[in-house]
């Protein structure tokens, strides 16, 4: 229940940031990002003959969301033998879309194959950087633990050779490399009722550990250890949105393919709302010419330096076949104004067909005027000033707030 109490008092801080600031909420970020969504995939690019994908804009409730519902089909070529198919798409693990494929009209299964962070690859998707949702038993590692007897801790690791792991700090630390290879953390503000972990991706003779609060050591697979740390924070993963453990598994498959280190932090915690491009992956026994159909909702950019608003959507290419596109526009927003390809305007639907990206702007005018900048438009430079402080306090606020949830939980949970 207190989880329920932090979380209405942080939508009601929510609610209170942006009515403080109407014209923050709407201006101060001109465009959004604009997040893609993506054809059909297969390795073997030759088996998809040919795609089509229908934009639907009608759904009032939907596009109050910035969001519309994108019905695909693709025509793919019989072949001998079991067939994997990837339907990559963006989403963070706390809105992921329930996807269902049907081949021939029949539902197939799949599974969700989590990616790199959207943001910092421009959305670009790559197959080899998606990672398993299902973490190998066999993976054994060491696991550190301590419970800090000061406010300050420090904490050094060392490894004969280089070996991935997990390392939890406090929320102010420092850390540096010594010259004989080993990594020193000094946690400040620690606290003693939370029991700190380490876990480290090789046997206790590869390395050497060491704690200025003493600390205990067991073998434990990787697996015993994500899957305890998952039912200490179920409760908080329940209130966002119900994240399957599945995501833990593939970073942390991640972490072990490409030799990386991650923090306690950042795998339980920060990676939850983290929009990444993941693949949606299914096989299937192709022994006839076949359909695969699905439908996924899609983000709409807004560009809000222009009146009336000029909104974008974009489908990027996977492959070498040609993709027909059908649009259904809204009444209230009928204008395609600039495309990236030549757009038929039949009776109430848009086609188009291209084999590379595809993407329109579109807007309830024909003519968008652009509007000049805040201070010219009306904005006293006191009133701009207030909005952006405004933001950035409520932003700070906003992470306080999440971040504090994170660590009550996790402090209350492992202490019991």
């Amino acid at each position: 229940m207190k989880i329920k109490q932090f979380a209405a008092v942080g939508l009601t801080l929510l609610a209170f940031i942006f009515c403080a600031s109407p014209v923050l909420s709407a201006q101060a970020l001109t465009v959004e990002p604009a997040i893609p969504t993506y054809g059909l995939y297969c390795g073997n690019s030759d088996l998809i003959k040919s795609g089509s994908a229908y934009f639907d804009f009608t759904n009032d409730e939907l596009f109050s969301e910035r969001k519309c519902i994108k019905q695909s089909e693709y025509n793919v070529a019989a072949t001998n033998g079991e067939v994997e198919f990837a339907i990559p798409f963006v989403s963070s693990a706390m809105h992921s879309p329930d996807i269902v494929v049907n081949v021939n009209g029949q539902r197939v299964g799949g599974t969700v194959w989590y990616g790199y962070s959207g943001f910092w690859s421009e959305y670009a998707f790559d197959i080899e950087k998606t990672y398993s949702p299902i973490l190998d038993e066999g993976i054994v590692g060491t696991l550190y633990t301590f419970t800090p007897d000061s406010d300050t801790v420090t904490v050094s690791l060392k490894l004969n050779e280089w070996k991935s792991y997990i390392y939890e700090t406090t929320n102010h630390y420092s850390s540096s490399n010594s010259a004989d290879g080993s990594h020193t953390w000094t946690l400040k503000n620690a606290s003693p009722e939370h029991e700190y972990s380490f876990f480290i991706f090789a046997d206790s003779t590869e390395c050497t550990f060491e704690s200025s609060c003493g600390y205990e050591m067991q073998t434990i697979t990787c697996k015993e250890f994500v899957d305890t740390q998952y039912e200490i924070f179920e409760e908080y993963y329940d209130h966002n949105g119900g994240v399957p453990i599945e995501l833990f598994y593939s970073v942390v498959n991640r972490v072990i393919q490409e030799k990386t280190i991650i923090s306690y932090d950042e795998l339980f915690s920060h990676s939850i709302d983290t929009y990444r491009v993941n693949a949606y992956k299914f096989k299937v026994s192709l022994e006839n010419d076949s359909v695969i159909s699905y439908e996924l909702p899609v983000s709409i950019q807004i560009n809000y330096g222009y009146k009336p608003y000029v909104y974008y959507v974009e489908q990027r290419h996977v492959g070498s076949y040609p993709v027909t596109y059908n649009i259904k526009m809204r009444d209230d927003v009928p204008y395609i104004i600039e495309s990236s390809t030549t757009i038929e305007n039949g009776t109430g639907i848009y086609t188009a067909e291209t084999v590379e990206d595809f993407g329109f702007y579109f807007s309830a005018s024909e003519k968008p005027n652009e509007i000049q900048s805040l201070v010219q438009s009306g904005l006293s430079k006191t009133q701009l000033i207030i909005c952006i402080v405004c933001g950035i306090v409520g932003g700070i606020l906003l992470i306080i707030f999440g971040v504090s949830i994170f660590f009550i939980v996790r402090d209350k949970k492992k202490m019991k």
